[in-house]
């Protein structure tokens, strides 16, 4: 006979009394030749006396058993101990592969006991041991029984529950256990296809599961936080699901012999006999966290001798300078982890707010103020990557530490949540003083990384020599600096750069806000080139972290000087009527017969678009008084003056939040009639084009013109309105509209109310209905109509409220189809 390798432990429990122990011997014996046989690792036995208190480590030893074995009689059913230890292993058997073998040693009321539980009993039929004639026939029958159950769990491949636990938690900032199944969207992996005949590179491709399930070997990058591991654990999890073979390696965790290592892997994630499982086809071994140790290239290529198909996880850091031309791993397809796609986001924010404790209905519109806060943060990519992570980090924080219905919104709070969170991980203790010394440590690297860049127009910055000027005037303990480039959950990088974009702006700002009056002239070179991306970011954190309003001040009055030769559109009839020929075009009913989610999946695409399209520093001129960059700084003005709506409302007087939302307004107006404002500028430019391209037609010149200028002003107005869009100033912005009441303001408050509705009202359609009635510009009503049908393509109301709408716009209902999904909590 062949003998297996050994995995399996057996626990005896038995009444200590004089009929029962002596039946000992014999269940020893049965068990010794078991593990001669090699079925069995290890057995043990406990007598239970009457009233015994059981220590934790027999509990501890239950825990770890594959098989436990009862030896019952009146005795043991008598015993209150006895019974009490049956009822836990019961319990352990509902959450783990155990199994439990009742021995009937002795006429007893063991079928009480076992009620209905599905559990055969041992000898044969339940027959006593004592009723047998020839005892050795009684016990050969319990050896069979119990090597039956043996060779079953040899060929039970199951995993391990305490090992599914582990592998389902979730490492995100999170006040409640989620599983990660729960909160899971596979994140978006790109890999570049295979190269054409003629050697040039075809380009990105997106990779779904299937798809990569279908490679053979995989390298998968990311940056930190990225979800590498978790994904890692997903694919899994999902191959346990289908019953696949599959194994789960931290690589930080590899040690010993190659071999033992995947015999140990096996032994701590499923039952069943490693020899055994390593025969079947198709096998996968997921390894995360390869880093750049030439022992761990030895295990992969090791591996292949074993696996069919292999998933290797590691940061782009390490990929990028130790594996990109290994030639040991030239075999392996390269991924990489991008950010979510707004789409991906959207998914994932429903999963977590149906997970939440709200009472309420998560709708659409819901759902759309909570993207608005996560995006705030984000800031297209720029500021903090779109990562599962950092989106459910987010979401956490408002829900942990903002009241439900999100009236405090300061942002800068939330990166300083998401910066404590790394600090504690990465060990740094609770105490002020050590929390105080990393904030100021940070600040003051901040900023002579921004002056050292400045200053050389480099990225060359000695973060040692830093280090050693700086220990000059503070004291700084090697244990923090070390926990501050903590590999995993430092925020800094081993060369001293910050790794999140978010650090390096937040102590920024917070430096320049503490040191003000001695760098005046920095902040004032920022708001002049307020246009420039990193000037825009360092200014919205400087805000955040002061309390002096002259920043404000100077922004307000830099916003209002520029482009001040140029009026705010009004929108009236004569500015509009150069739109005559495109409204006329415009459908009037646009009411989607698709389902919202389709629609909603729509309009997430075309923010991908835009955002991918969003210009940095390097699309931007800095020529003093270059009328590109007055557009510009209107624009990133106008954002810094929305985030000081967002985070200062509560501080501001209520006349000084007027004035800021009438100059976010009238700036962005001005922007409007900044290109092409009336139909005689419209024709002198079709003239001017005409001439210098004679060859072009001059009314489609024209018509190119008018569509030019009208999705211009449209891209503007909805700018504003996206920037002042805050329901705890609702009242103030509206005191706004009524008071300058022109057509463009009446259009900021109607969409801005659509913007920030949960779902659409009587009280939104008689608003709507009052504004059609007010303005017979056809401009106005077409636009006023194709805003409102684009809500109710995009979000679920009552149908009644839907029907009662288009009856107003003068457009038949379309009832849409039937959505793919259904969330829970839906409204």
């Amino acid at each position: 006979m062949t003998r297996q390798q050994p995995v399996f432990t057996v626990r005896l429990f038995y009444s200590y009394c004089h009929k029962d122990a002596r039946h000992r011997a014999a269940m020893e014996r049965s068990l010794a030749f078991l593990k001669q046989e090699g079925l069995l690792k290890e057995w043990s036995d406990q007598s239970i006396l009457p009233g015994q208190s059981i220590s934790q480590k027999v509990r501890e030893e239950m825990d770890r058993a594959d098989i436990m074995v009862f030896l019952l009689s009146q005795d043991f059913i008598a015993s209150e101990a006895c019974i009490k230890e049956w009822r836990h292993a019961k319990q352990l058997s509902q959450r783990k592969s155990l199994f439990r073998i009742p021995v009937i040693l002795r006429d007893c009321a063991w079928k009480n006991l076992l009620d209905s539980d599905d559990i055969k009993a041992l000898p044969t039929d339940g027959k006593p041991v004592a009723e047998f004639t020839y005892r050795d026939t009684a016990w050969q029958q319990v050896y069979e029984g119990i090597k039956v159950v043996i060779n079953q769990l040899r060929n039970t491949f199951t995993p391990k529950s305490e090992f599914i636990e582990e592998i389902e938690k979730t490492d995100f900032l999170s006040q409640q256990h989620l599983k990660l199944k729960d909160i899971f969207v596979f994140p978006r992996l790109s890999c570049y296809a295979p190269q054409t005949k003629d050697g040039q590179v075809q380009g990105k491709i997106v990779i779904n599961r299937e798809q990569l399930l279908k490679k053979k070997y995989t390298l998968i990058h990311g940056e930190e936080m990225s979800g590498k591991t978790a994904l890692g654990r997903h694919l899994f999890l999902s191959l346990v699901e289908d019953s696949d073979p599959v194994l789960h390696i931290d690589l930080e965790q590899v040690s010993g012999r190659l071999e033992k290592i995947f015999s140990d892997t096996y032994q701590r994630q499923f039952n069943g006999d490693y020899t055994l499982w390593k025969l079947q086809n198709n096998k996968t071994l997921i390894l995360d966290n390869l880093s750049s140790s030439p022992k761990l290239i030895d295990f992969i290529v090791f591996a292949k001798e074993f696996f069919d198909r292999i998933i290797v996880t590691l940061s782009s850091d390490v990929f990028n300078s130790f594996f990109r031309d290994e030639r040991r791993l030239a075999d392996f397809v390269e991924m990489k982890i991008e950010p979510l796609t707004h789409k991906q986001q959207e998914e994932l924010i429903r999963k977590r707010l149906t997970l939440s404790d709200r009472n309420e209905p998560v709708t659409d519109g819901y759902v759309d103020h909570v993207e608005d806060r996560v995006n705030s943060t984000i800031i297209s990519n720029r500021i903090v990557p779109r990562y599962p992570f950092y989106v459910l980090s987010i979401l956490q924080i408002y829900e942990g530490y903002m009241p439900s219905n999100m009236s405090i919104t300061s942002y800068g709070h939330c990166y300083y949540a998401l910066i404590l969170a790394h600090l504690i991980k990465a060990g740094i203790r609770h105490s002020d003083n050590d929390i105080n010394t990393c904030l100021n440590f940070a600040e003051e690297l901040a900023f002579s990384i921004f002056q050292y860049k400045n200053k050389c127009g480099t990225n060359e910055f000695d973060f040692d020599e830093f280090v050693t000027k700086y220990k000059e005037n503070f004291v700084l303990p090697k244990s923090i600096l070390n926990r501050l480039k903590h590999r995993d959950y430092g925020i800094l990088t081993e060369e001293g750069y910050f790794k999140a974009r978010y650090a390096h702006y937040y102590f920024l700002g917070s430096f320049l806000s503490k040191n003000g009056k001695k760098y005046q002239s920095v902040i004032e070179k920022m708001c002049e080139e307020s246009h420039m991306t990193s000037n825009h970011l360092t200014l919205l954190f400087v805000i955040h972290h002061t309390n002096d309003n002259q920043i404000i001040e100077d922004i307000l009055i830099r916003t209002i000087c520029t482009l001040d030769n140029i009026r705010p559109a009004t929108l009236n009839h004569d500015e509009t009527k150069k739109f005559s020929s495109i409204v006329a075009a415009l459908p009037e009913n646009i009411l989607s017969r698709e389902s919202v989610e389709s629609e909603r999946e729509k309009e997430r695409d075309v923010r991908d678009i835009h955002e991918q399209t969003d210009p940095g520093d390097d699309m931007v001129k800095t020529d003093h008084g270059d009328p590109v960059n007055d557009c510009y700084r209107i624009l990133k003005n106008n954002e810094i003056l929305g985030r000081v709506l967002k985070n200062k409302y509560g501080s501001l007087e209520r006349k000084r939040i007027g004035e800021i939302i009438e100059t976010i307004a009238d700036g962005g107006l001005r922007l409007v009639n900044f290109v092409l404002k009336d139909e005689k500028e419209i024709a002198d430019c079709a003239r001017y084009l005409h001439e210098k391209y004679p060859t072009g037609d001059i009314n489609k010149i024209r018509n190119f013109l008018q569509i030019f200028s009208f999705f211009w002003t449209m891209i503007n107005v909805n700018h504003i309105v996206s920037t002042i869009n805050h329901p705890e100033i609702r009242e103030i912005v509206d005191g706004v509209v009524h008071r300058r009441a022109t057509p463009a303001y009446d259009l900021i408050g109607y969409f801005s109310r659509l913007d920030s509705a949960t779902k659409f009202t009587k009280e939104m359609k008689k608003e709507l209905n009052t504004l059609l009635k007010k303005h017979d510009d056809q401009f106005l009503k077409s636009v006023l109509s194709i805003r409102t049908q684009h809500y109710l393509n995009t979000h679920r109301n009552d149908v009644r409220i839907e029907q009662s709408v288009c009856s107003v716009l003068g457009i038949n209902y379309v009832p849409r189809l039937q959505p793919r999904r259904m969330v829970k909590k839906e409204g």
